[in-house]
């Protein structure tokens, strides 16, 4: 769907009425793209949909597409062959839409694939059938990738309980977006924010695409694939809200996989380069959710093995130092004892030195000499979400 620059069209009066009772974005309100004097070309955005059985929500999504008037849209959605209303709704707005088509696929990433494989834009991102964009997302993103050549752009998101959207404007919460200022950390802790974030298409089909072993972390392996060849250095991130995500009761029901198939990248990361008790950690751990043909695809060299070890180790860092915190010490202690500390930076060698200490401290119920190192240790400290806490505030007190 291409719109001609020179003035601003408006598309929403051409478009079927909405659904009784709704109303304001996307409903009955729409985004006048600003078109620039003379400018006759803008980047090709290429959007993909994939599709099954959400008939009840897929209908905000595609408008929140379409309504953004943007004048060199590529829209595709690919249904894995719906049951419900999907279709039908579908057909109503054909003639914006690409290209459709529903029939059985093999799953969420094969879909995108398939939509990543038509795709002949120079901007992507899929968006679900059951999210939706703010008004003028499209209209920045294609400014930043133009003023900064950017490989990938990513915006804030809202993520909203279904069955709270319509009680109160300012319902859900705003995540936001930021890289870590080394890039084993961002490898080791950022999720990418997917419905916020739009790469070069190219790149995409460099990467490979989707890994259709993944049913819920294909996009935090794209990211890391994405990472790992290019680093983080042409990353762009806007402090805006692009998208606005559904929890809904199925959705929710996935939160499990979902971090046990996440972790399965780690796990295969590690036993690629041969971090033998890092990787039977992961196992013991999360094993039960790993998929059993899934393996991370990334180029082995000397750069990448070297970073792989800092990646790892820095997880299970983390994943120390949370432990901790929360009183588990029993896998505090298990992750303390696969931990590298040659792999890790000078910061994290410190933490990990001192609550090392204070973990023998209480295991030899020397309380009052515990106290004391917490006084003499009761300093600012940076957390990973950026705020400040103090040594004395992030131990255990009931300990």
């Amino acid at each position: 769907m291409t719109n001609i620059p020179g003035k601003n069209n408006s598309l929403i009066s051409d478009l079927p009425l909405p659904p009784k009772g709704k109303s304001g974005w996307p409903w009955t309100d729409e985004f006048i793209f600003p078109y620039e004097n003379g400018k006759k070309e803008y980047p090709r955005i290429t959007i993909v949909t994939p599709s099954f059985n959400q008939g009840k929500f897929i209908e905000q999504t595609i408008r929140s597409v379409i309504l953004q008037n943007y004048p060199n849209l590529e829209y595709i959605i690919m249904d894995g062959g719906s049951t419900d209303e999907t279709v039908e709704i579908i057909k109503k707005y054909d003639r914006w839409i690409s290209h459709w088509v529903s029939e059985k696929d093999k799953g969420q990433s094969d879909a995108i694939n398939k939509g990543i494989g038509r795709g002949t834009g120079e901007i992507f991102n899929w968006i679900n059938s059951d999210d939706y964009y703010s008004k003028d997302t499209f209209q920045k993103i294609s400014e930043t990738f133009v003023k900064s050549d950017a490989d990938i752009i990513v915006g804030n998101y809202r993520y909203f309980e279904d069955e709270n959207e319509n009680k109160s404007k300012d319902s859900g919460k705003t995540i936001d977006f930021r890289l870590r200022e080394t890039l084993e950390e961002t490898i080791a802790f950022v999720l990418l924010n997917q419905p916020s974030s739009f790469f070069k298409l190219n790149l995409i089909k460099e990467l490979g695409g989707l890994n259709v072993d993944l049913n819920f972390v294909m996009d935090q392996d794209l990211w890391k694939k994405y990472l790992f060849r290019f680093g983080q250095n042409n990353v762009n991130i806007i402090d805006s809200m692009f998208t606005h995500f559904r929890l809904h009761s199925d959705s929710k029901t996935f939160m499990n996989e979902f971090n046990n198939e996440y972790m399965n990248i780690y796990y295969s990361i590690a036993v690629q380069t041969d971090m033998t008790k890092q990787a039977g950690f992961l196992k013991s751990i999360y094993g039960k959710g790993f998929c059993k043909n899934y393996k991370f695809s990334f180029e082995l060299t000397r750069e990448n093995l070297e970073l792989s070890r800092k990646v790892i180790n820095s997880l299970i860092y983390f994943k120390a130092r949370i432990a901790f915190t929360t009183g588990d010490i029993i896998l505090f202690k298990k992750c303390k004892e696969v931990i590298d500390p040659i792999y890790l930076n000078k910061t994290q060698r410190s933490y990990l030195r001192r609550i090392k200490i204070k973990s023998l401290l209480m295991d030899m119920k020397l309380n009052s000499l515990l106290n004391l190192w917490r006084s003499l240790t009761n300093k600012k400290v940076t957390n990973y979400d950026g705020s400040a806490d103090t040594e004395l505030e992030k131990s255990k007190e009931s300990n």
